[in-house]
């Protein structure tokens, strides 16, 4: 009963985020270059229950059984399900025991859990460690493995280096969880609709990119192209904080024009261009306020050569969508509302159990 109300409870609590979350997104539809938020939910680690007082095998790992694998390659990665055994992953919140895992290989040759970037890529900074047999790390020298569909070994130039499977005792009769929770905010990254103002100090990124924007605390980035000229001819975005060059701070006193490429040109003559980059990891970019993101310290962002165009004159707009949002709030709210009927009949039931169960 008692676990019944914490699972519920977890599950209110998500939704208070995810309703913070698209409060937020609605207070900033018409913010310029502003990018909505989503709430990624996730349950927590799947732990083994066993019977009370049941027989306990001494082979832990016994792997007999018809194991049989079905794998999917995903580009470089596997997504793999297992009907005997678990996989196991190795989370900030303890062990997890699954029935299936996607993983792929990260920079130091570790299987991790990943996600995509902005590019649709493989992306293991955020992922949780894929543990063998024994529970432990699972490394590779090179990126050439290759998973066995009947064992679960992992094989790397034809030498296995682990095992995929882990079999618990014949005591263990399944996996329980305690619920939702939230596991980040994740950034949507998708272009809002670009608006033409005329103003030769707008500025719009077609395409993927970021402006750089120096402040006190170091570099920063936005996609927010509404910037100005303070009074030493210095250009600025509306915090007064100084717009990059591939030179530094851009200082222009007369009439210029900027091309799709973000150079910019003074009477006809280059001057000097935007510092407009693509960051490849957008899953390392955090928002700070002011419209500004910074990157996740521990984490490189990747930055590319910039490929989309740079507009004057023109504004990019929120890619919040208010009535999408506006639907997304009453089915948060239907969702709260009937967690609370439930913890309602929990307690409820509760009552009855101390009041009239318990009468002697």
């Amino acid at each position: 009963m008692f676990r019944g109300l914490y699972t519920v409870t977890s599950g209110m609590q998500t939704n208070q985020k995810k309703l913070d979350v698209i409060s937020n997104n609605i207070a900033n539809a018409n913010t310029s270059g502003f990018k909505k938020d989503v709430v990624i939910s996730e349950a927590f680690p799947e732990l083994l229950i066993s019977k009370i007082n049941g027989k306990v095998q001494n082979d832990l790992n016994n792997t007999s059984g018809n194991t049989q694998l079905d794998i999917q390659r995903d580009g470089e990665g596997f997504y793999i399900k297992t009907n005997n055994g678990f996989f196991t992953v190795d989370s900030p919140m303890g062990t997890s025991y699954n029935k299936s895992v996607k993983f792929s290989l990260d920079e130091q040759g570790y299987l991790k859990t990943y996600t995509r970037d902005i590019n649709k890529g493989i992306d293991t900074s955020t992922g949780f460690y894929i543990l063998d047999s024994q529970k432990n790390r699972i490394k590779v020298d090179n990126n050439n493995i290759q998973v066995d569909e009947k064992s679960g070994n992992v094989t790397s130039n034809g030498r296995v280096v682990a095992n995929l499977i882990y079999t618990p005792s014949k005591n263990v009769i399944g996996t329980i969880n305690g619920g939702l929770r939230l596991d980040r905010i994740q950034t949507n990254f998708i272009s809002g609709q670009i608006n033409q103002t005329d103003n030769q100090l707008d500025f719009a990124i077609k395409g993927d990119g970021f402006f750089k924007v120096q402040t006190e605390d170091g570099i920063r980035y936005t996609r927010d192209g509404s910037f100005l000229l303070n009074n030493k001819g210095e250009l600025v975005n509306s915090d007064g904080n100084y717009v990059l060059g591939k030179n530094g701070i851009i200082t222009i006193d007369e009439e210029f024009k900027i091309n799709k490429n973000g150079e910019i040109y003074v009477n006809d003559q280059p001057y000097e261009t935007i510092d407009v980059v693509n960051i490849l990891n957008t899953n390392a970019l955090r928002k700070e306020g002011n419209n500004l993101y910074k990157v996740e310290e521990g984490i490189n962002p990747n930055e590319q050569k910039f490929d989309g165009q740079l507009l004057q004159g023109f504004i990019e707009t929120s890619n919040v969508n208010s009535i999408n949002e506006m639907v997304d709030m009453i089915t948060v709210f239907r969702e709260y509302e009937s967690n609370q009927k439930v913890v309602k009949a929990y307690d409820e039931m509760l009552g009855k159990a101390v009041n009239e169960i318990g009468k002697v």
